[in-house]
């Protein structure tokens, strides 16, 4: 089964994703809790608004309730002898002018009455037995205020009384008490709605609903409640109970009031903004999801394309083309992702990370080409002088194999000679012919050998001369590790003055120490020299410690003078190492050098065998009455050239079978170096 080929987009992609979705999660968390804190405040607000309102409301019915009993009590009909008929009509009318008062009435205290509002007279009625009464005559001169109660003859309107006692100019005393309803207070709360789920109450100090937005919760007692109970519990004027849950916020007014507000609000109050907050960040979430799809893709794609632009460099690497990678303008590059892609690794030095890459990319490139162009060169070189080598070495191989067969030829002229002599003489002709042709045959060979010897004379020159630099250097890096040792000697040559510098040191601070000692025993006359003894003992110190710190600088200098030398060793041994191997080189370059010399030398034996050939022809010429001895010197003559010839084509063919196999090496050379195209 064929592996599905990895991809660094996935990996990019995830982490595009990642880093987008985890700031977007963040954002939304934190907009849901801002603005549940918002909405929170606000409602919170809208409480304590309408909270204050209302209770701003009542608290300007009971200043106008007191205000109005101060202005009655301020009227001559209260300020001179109680007169009940009078103070019965300055009641019709006060009473008369607002809305909210329900009853006013003035009690003597002998139980005579003045009322406001006429109702059925009742013998049994006294109001000196009301508690207004009795709490007004306790509190005199000041504005006393019952708790609510049912207005008489209704189920859901509830009143209040507000009291004072007075006296006339005569010292008579007496009541006034006002009966005010909270109707003002009522309008105001049914016109205010506080949220969707926001109700609000209007309740007594004792807990009972006076009113309520919602009309059922009227006349209900919430003494028993644990909110209420909570409530009236805390010293604060106001504030909220319940934070998180059904928040309900209270407003008790001030010290003397005897009627609170109460607004509460449940945990659904947010809960359709919080559905159009989460579909609204739903939206938001998708279209930064399309958004981050959308810069994902186009991320990515730009990183494929850009490692697909430098895996196609790398293939024609593998491929042998050295190509590099040229800027690209803008109006050449194309269009869309794959032409920004192209742009994106133009080589620039003081580019991007990519550009910066791509550049010393095309230097590598550079380096490369130029290294196989010289390689290639060399090789070509090399090839064309093994070349020549061979076609020489054949070229005397061919001559030396003419020259074997040219002398057995001369043995078996030789060997015939005696019975055929008048053929002698025709054979010594062609004999003469055969043996000139191989004089200029040797000759050229001769001159090729010496070229060889000048070539091989040359390359051991060289070698010599690349040894004798090598061992030059050689000695200068031992003369450096020698210097490095006597620096490190040197170095401890300067631990040993330290030593003393301690020593010197440590005595001056005994001295110091001791003529402290004497000064403080000599007294006020020894003070002097004792700061003086002092300033040498902490100079002893100071000598002490920059001692240290010179002991631990030198030791570091130690420490990496010693890594120098032993770097430096470690060179010195490998240059050694490439001294025996130059040795080696040079070692066989000598014995090529000798195997040439030999082959020269061969040479010259054939050159002078077939002079001792022409000699020996003359010789056949002049004196054919002595063909016979001419014969056998002939057959001995040739049995010596032909054992130097067959040792000089045996020389020769191991020649040529190392001339061959030089020319192998370059043409495999050569072929590795053609598979790169530089350009």
């Amino acid at each position: 089964m064929k592996q599905k080929q990895k991809s660094i987009g996935t990996f990019v992609a995830l982490i595009l994703i990642f880093t987008a979705l985890v700031p977007l999660v963040a954002m939304l968390l934190s907009s849901l809790q801002s603005t549940t804190t918002l909405l929170t405040e606000r409602n919170g607000e809208t409480q304590k608004s309408a909270a204050n309102t209302i209770m701003a409301i009542k608290n300007d019915l009971m200043d106008a309730t007191k205000y109005r009993i101060e202005e009655l009590e301020a009227t001559p009909e209260l300020q001179n002898t109680f007169d009940l008929p009078a103070i019965t009509k300055l009641l019709e009318t006060s009473g008369s002018a607002d809305i909210n008062v329900r009853y006013i009435i003035f009690a003597k205290a002998d139980g005579a009455y003045a009322e406001s509002v006429p109702y059925p007279e009742d013998p049994t009625f006294d109001p000196t037995t009301r508690p207004w009464y009795q709490a007004a005559m306790q509190q005199k001169g000041e504005v006393i205020r019952t708790q609510p109660y049912l207005d008489a003859g209704s189920e859901t309107d509830y009143v209040v009384t507000l009291a004072k006692a007075i006296q006339n100019k005569d010292g008579e005393e007496g009541v006034i008490a006002v009966d005010v309803s909270y109707h003002s207070v009522n309008t105001a709360l049914n016109n205010l709605t506080v949220g969707r789920t926001g109700e609000l109450y209007f309740v007594s100090s004792e807990g009972q609903v006076l009113n309520a937005s919602n009309e059922e919760e009227v006349g209900k007692n919430l003494a028993d409640t644990a909110d209420f109970k909570k409530i009236k519990a805390l010293p604060d004027a106001s504030g909220f109970v319940n934070e998180g849950r059904n928040s309900i916020y209270f407003n008790k007014g001030g010290a003397d009031s005897t009627t609170w507000v109460l607004i509460s609000a449940k945990n659904s109050e947010y809960q359709a903004e919080k559905t159009s907050l989460l579909l609204n960040s739903g939206i938001v979430a998708l279209v930064m999801m399309a958004i981050v799809a959308g810069v994902v893709f186009i991320t990515t794609s730009l990183v494929r394309q850009i490692v697909a632009i430098l895996a196609q460099q790398f293939d024609k690497i593998s491929h042998g083309e050295l190509a590099r990678l040229d800027t690209i303008k803008k109006a050449e590059s194309g269009k869309g992702i794959h032409g920004f892609a192209r742009r994106f690794v133009s080589p620039k030095e003081k580019g991007n990370e990519i550009q910066q890459l791509v550049a010393r990319y095309n230097r590598m490139i550079e380096t490369m080409g130029t290294l196989i162009r010289k390689v290639q060169g060399e090789s070509n070189h090399v090839a064309t002088m093994s070349d020549a080598l061979l076609e020489l070495s054949q070229q005397t191989n061919a001559a030396t194999e003419e020259v074997t067969e040219t002398i057995t030829g001369i043995a078996e002229v030789t060997g015939t000679q005696a019975q055929e002599t008048e053929a002698s003489v025709n054979q010594v002709q062609q004999l003469s012919d055969v043996v000139q042709e191989l004089q200029t045959n040797v000759t050229r060979m001769n001159e090729q050998s010496q070229e060889s010897v000048g070539i091989n004379q040359q390359s051991m020159e060289i070698m010599a001369e690349v040894n004798t630099n090598w061992q030059n250097e050689l000695a200068q890096m031992s003369q450096l590790v020698t210097k490095m040792n006597a620096m490190n000697t040197n170095i401890q040559n300067i631990n040993q003055i330290i030593t003393v510098i301690n020593d010197i040191s440590y005595q001056t601070n005994l001295l110091a120490l001791n003529a402290s000692i004497e000064a403080s025993r000599a007294g006020e006359s020894g003070k002097g020299f004792a700061v003086v003894a002092t300033e040498i003992r902490k100079l002893a110190e100071q000598s002490k410690t920059s001692t240290l710190e010179i002991e631990q600088i030198i030791a570091q200098i130690q420490e990496q003078s010693q890594d120098v030398v032993a770097q430096t060793s470690r060179s010195v041994n490998g240059g050694e190492k490439q001294s025996l191997l130059i040795e080696q080189a040079i070692t066989s370059s000598d014995e090529v050098f000798a195997h040439s010399s030999a082959v020269i030398n061969n040479i010259a034996t054939i050159q002078q065998a077939t002079e001792r050939i022409v000699a020996i022809q003359t010789a056949v010429l002049e004196n054919l009455e002595n063909i016979s001895a001419s014969t056998e010197e002939n057959a001995a003559g040739t049995q010596e050239v032909s054992a130097n010839a067959e040792e000089v084509l045996a020389t020769m063919e191991e020649f040529v079978g190392h001339v061959a196999e030089l020319q192998t090496i370059s043409e495999g050379l050569h072929q590795l170096t053609n598979q790169f195209d530089v350009k």
